[in-house]
């Protein structure tokens, strides 16, 4: 069972009290590596004896982790921080259940879900911790210059800069998941339905769905962001046949120092898969001339 199903399962017997618990632990995680004991109390605003029940009832429900050294101390695992996520969104009434597995990344899960109005969406929890903490700092400029970042913040500004992205699309041709709603690493989004490209044998119109990919490259363009990040692995065939693009939080905008070089690396890996997996070949100079809107 993976965290977020188990945060999902567990979240009707936690009470008040609890939540006030993960939350104190949620602040104090912005100054301590550990937040001491004496802390949580202070922020929970409970007694101690009441703070010690509930550690030892969050425990239990491994939504913790202990400090292994000189002082009492603990902080959220990803299951506590996926519950206080969820919670959030359930009491705005968003969320009314999680569903099944839609896909599972080395930097995020993503699950089917129903909305209260018995609508489908798909809910992404970011899972930047999987990965190496320097490797991710090198990757993603937003956390770059921060000194004291934790993996569950550096999940959270993944999934409010990919909600900043989604927005910026939202209003243009590009097709990609409408942003519906975001709480803390948990991005809520229109239901994806179809199967990324890496895993898709054959296409009916290979051509024609590389033009496609690259018009949605050029509508970016046009709306100022470049995704950074495009390949096979967040291009999704639709169940219609039709492309989205997905996985945005390491997005830049056109003004970028870097722009031209990481709008040329996009456009190179799709060009490379496609003529790797279907024979196709597309000169990258004048793709990236079309892109760019000069012809």
């Amino acid at each position: 069972m993976s965290s977020a199903e188990k945060a999902a399962s567990v979240l009707p017997e936690l009470e008040s009290e609890d939540f006030r618990v993960l939350q104190a632990i949620e602040l104090g995680m912005s100054n301590f590596e550990y937040v001491p004991f004496d802390e949580i109390v202070k922020y929970a605003n409970l007694n101690t004896s009441e703070v010690e029940f509930r550690i030892s009832a969050l425990n239990k429900k491994s939504f913790l982790y202990g400090q292994p050294g000189p002082y009492l101390g603990y902080i959220l695992n990803y299951t506590g921080y996926d519950c206080l996520a969820l919670n959030a969104l359930v009491k705005a009434d968003v969320l009314e259940a999680l569903g099944r597995s839609l896909g599972v990344g080395k930097e995020a899960d993503v699950f089917d879900a129903l909305t209260p109005d018995s609508g489908r969406v798909a809910v992404k929890f970011n899972r930047l911790g999987r990965t190496s903490f320097r490797e991710t700092r090198r990757k993603r400029g937003y956390v770059a210059d921060r000194r004291h970042v934790s993996w569950l913040y550096q999940s959270r500004l993944a999934a409010e800069r990919e909600f900043e992205a989604l927005r910026i699309v939202q209003s243009t041709d590009v097709s990609a998941p409408e942003p519906l709603h975001q709480n803390r690493h948990v991005l809520v989004m229109s239901y994806i339905d179809g199967y990324n490209l890496a895993d898709v044998d054959r296409l009916d119109d290979p051509e024609g769905f590389l033009d496609d990919i690259i018009k949605n490259i050029r509508f970016a363009l046009k709306a100022g962001v470049i995704h950074t990040d495009l390949s096979e692995f967040n291009i999704v065939v639709q169940t219609d046949g039709r492309v989205l693009l997905i996985d945005w939080p390491q997005f830049v905008s056109s003004d970028h120092p870097n722009a031209d070089m990481l709008l040329r690396r996009d456009i190179y890996n799709v060009l490379r898969y496609f003529n790797r997996k279907f024979g196709l070949e597309r000169d990258l100079d004048e793709t990236l001339t079309f892109v760019r809107g000069a012809a």
